[in-house]
């Protein structure tokens, strides 16, 4: 049993505490408080002690890359063509090279993370120790015919998750390469078995001409890989036509939402409670979207987590500089909100609430260190602060 005292504890589900101590055993926080304790103090003076960050959105295959893929003036398409030769050109399924991405995660400040993942062994996830992980199986099939099996492979790997030290999440890739029937099972699948569920949804423009007329450089490629199915992808529609089966998850990321319309995020902010938005700052950037809307759907309710996306859009897996760059990008944004974004959002999101991004018996003791010691906003001090982070000892 340890217990460390410092000038504040931020435990992020409640207000900030001054002067308090945090006890912790076996990798787990046992108590939290203020005032006297029994047990011998480590004393760290002026910093303040807060949760690990939650990336709620990456794919670690790519974390051997030292730049992003592609050109993104060439446009989405080609980007994801540039994605294929890579993965063609390198050993499928490398566990090495996730375990070498979780690592990188850790070092910039992620307690968690949501990788999305084409890995079928994922009994070999097991091998990875470096921070929590839902492995969220990717499925892709726009044919009909693939469903049926489609639907065995995540209940197998719902399955695999109960029996290793990983958690199980199902990632729908995407509107343009999901039969209907494939997301309604998935959708279900998550709702009997209380998984969470990822999607990518409303990333580009490109997705919006191909929903909205059946044409446009997604078709092209698609057609190009033999796989373009006109009855699988609803069109003429709309992204927000695939709210609907997400809100009957247990738990639901819509990554990325770049191009939502209002009355989508109105959906997401009165379902808050299923549905969550992973805000992926650098690789927005990378992009070059149109400005996310973070103030206004923040107002609206919306639940927003923030994840890093993979190398093959962002130079880094770092958690402590995508938070950094939210702030800079939003300069308005309050402090303790933007890190409510990084570690309570997240969590929930990955159904992973009362172990991380949160100081509280029972969770996790993945706790991180930031110098911070005047009476200012406690919240601005950690975020001007958090490029010097370290992690608690545990």
């Amino acid at each position: 049993m340890t217990t460390y005292r410092a000038r504040w504890i931020l435990p992020m589900q409640s207000e900030p505490l001054e002067n308090g101590w945090v006890e912790c055993q076996s990798g787990h926080v046992m108590a939290v408080g203020t005032g006297p304790v029994e047990t011998e103090i480590i004393e760290l003076g002026d910093v303040a002690i807060m949760p690990g960050l939650v990336n709620a959105h990456t794919h670690l295959e790519f974390s051997d890359l030292l730049e992003p893929l592609g050109d993104t003036a060439a446009g989405f398409a080609d980007w994801i063509r540039a994605v294929m030769q890579y993965r063609n050109a390198t050993e499928a399924n490398d566990t090495s090279v996730m375990s070498r991405g979780l690592e990188q995660s850790h070092q910039g400040g992620a307690a968690a993370v949501g990788e999305i993942t084409t890995l079928d062994d994922l009994c070999e996830i097991s091998k990875m120790d470096s921070g929590h992980v839902v492995s969220f199986r990717e499925f892709i099939g726009l044919s009909a015919e693939q469903v049926p099996r489609a639907l065995q492979q995540a209940t197998w790997h719902i399955q695999q998750g109960r029996l290793h030290p990983w958690h199980s999440g199902l990632s729908p890739h995407a509107p343009y390469t999901v039969h209907g029937e494939l997301l309604a099972g998935l959708c279900s699948l998550s709702a009997s078995h209380q998984v969470p569920v990822a999607m990518h949804l409303a990333e580009t423009l490109e997705e919006q001409r191909l929903l909205q007329t059946g044409q446009g450089p997604l078709r092209e490629l698609l057609e190009e890989l033999q796989v373009w199915d006109a009855d699988a992808v609803q069109s003429p529609g709309m992204a927000g036509d695939y709210l609907p089966d997400l809100a009957r998850c247990w738990r639901a990321t819509v990554v990325h939402g770049n191009y939502l319309h209002d009355e989508d995020w109105q959906v997401l902010a009165a379902r808050r409670e299923t549905l969550t938005a992973a805000f992926c700052p650098r690789t927005h950037a990378y992009f070059q979207h149109q400005p996310y809307p973070l103030e206004a759907i923040h107002k609206l309710g919306v639940r927003v987590a923030i994840g890093t996306d993979s190398r093959a859009s962002n130079p880094d897996l770092s958690m402590v500089k995508e938070v950094s760059f939210v702030r800079r990008q939003f300069p308005q944004m309050k402090a303790c909100h933007l890190l409510r974004m990084a570690t309570r959002n997240g969590a929930y999101a990955l159904g992973l609430e009362d172990r991380v991004g949160l100081i509280a018996p029972g969770a996790l003791s993945s706790l991180l260190v930031i110098p911070c010691s005047d009476q200012r906003d406690v919240y601005e001090q950690v975020i001007a602060n958090l490029d010097q982070c370290r992690w608690l000892p545990s």
